[in-house]
């Protein structure tokens, strides 16, 4: 099984067949495994198999996608403008740390509004700071661009922000980091496997109980972190006062990108994977003989 998580803990009903059942569950990260041993998960069960990224798709070399702006320094948010992504604490902190007179432009590439986030999105509150006139700007970006359009909209741009309060990976993270655009990155989730001080720029954040009604955790409820604004606009400021320190911690990244996450890297360690499942006796077919005998 592949199986991503955000919240801390897992449902109480995937606990049984994942202990029972299943052979191997590859989680993307640590954040994650973290989270299903901690809900009970036996331990030798969980493997870390990170994403990978086409580093030859994902390039600092990718042609720049035309953005509809005249402004100079350009922040970027690719993702579902969810409450889990920390869509609502970036449009805090970028209105609080810029104003109109900034040239500075924040790019949101919203995805899911017409499918798995529909009604979710943050929609209204963006026209709402695009309607006041001393705001900084904000470009909002609602149609899907096809897949050899992303890395030039990587590249386009100065700075990714992804302040999240739940990720299971982070894919636009390290996508950005194949492109040597500079971070910013909530401190202590699953994006700390592939982002550090020395490749990127850390929000600090604090845990925070996280209860779902339509959920039914183990333990009764997970966590998410919970980024402080006031450090998100700080980093903002910095990366955009200081771009030639930014850009050193982007060449560290892509360092770091495809030294460890091409999918060449991650090909090998799930066939590395599938080498040891096959090496061993199929555990749901030793559980049926149990109950059997």
């Amino acid at each position: 099984m592949i199986q991503p998580w955000e919240y801390g803990r897992v449902p109480k009903e995937w606990v049984p067949p994942m202990s029972t059942l299943v052979d191997e569950i590859w989680v993307p990260s640590r954040h994650v495994f973290r989270s299903f041993v901690s809900s009970g998960i036996p331990s030798e069960r969980v493997r870390v198999v990170p994403n990978g990224v086409n580093t030859s798709l994902f390039s600092p070399d990718a042609k720049l996608y035309p953005l509809a702006t005249t402004r100079k320094f350009k922040f970027l948010f690719v993702g579902g403008t969810i409450w889990r992504k920390g869509v609502d604490i970036l449009l805090q902190a970028y209105r609080d740390a810029f104003s109109k007179k900034d040239d500075v432009v924040l790019v949101i590439k919203d995805f899911g509004q017409n499918s798995y986030y529909r009604g979710q999105g943050a929609g209204e509150a963006i026209r709402e700071i695009q309607s006041d006139p001393d705001a900084p700007e904000i470009l909002y970006m609602k149609d899907m661009l096809a897949e050899s359009d992303m890395p030039g909209l990587f590249t386009a741009c100065d700075c990714l922000v992804h302040p999240y309060r739940g990720e299971g990976f982070g894919l636009p993270v390290l996508e950005a980091m194949a492109c040597a655009v500079p971070v910013i990155v909530t401190a202590g989730g699953a994006t700390d496997d592939f982002c550090t001080a020395e490749t990127g720029y850390l929000v600090q954040s604090r845990r925070k109980s996280f209860v779902s009604k339509d959920i039914d955790l183990v333990g009764g409820s997970g966590w998410v972190l919970e980024p402080e604004a006031l450090s998100l606009g700080e980093l903002m400021r910095r990366v955009y006062e200081h771009p030639a320190e930014a850009n050193e911690k982007a060449a560290r990244a892509l360092v770091r990108v495809r030294t460890d996450y091409t999918w060449e890297k991650v090909g090998t360690q799930v066939l590395d994977r599938i080498r040891s499942i096959l090496s061993r006796p199929i555990r749901r077919v030793q559980m049926s003989y149990l109950k059997a005998v």
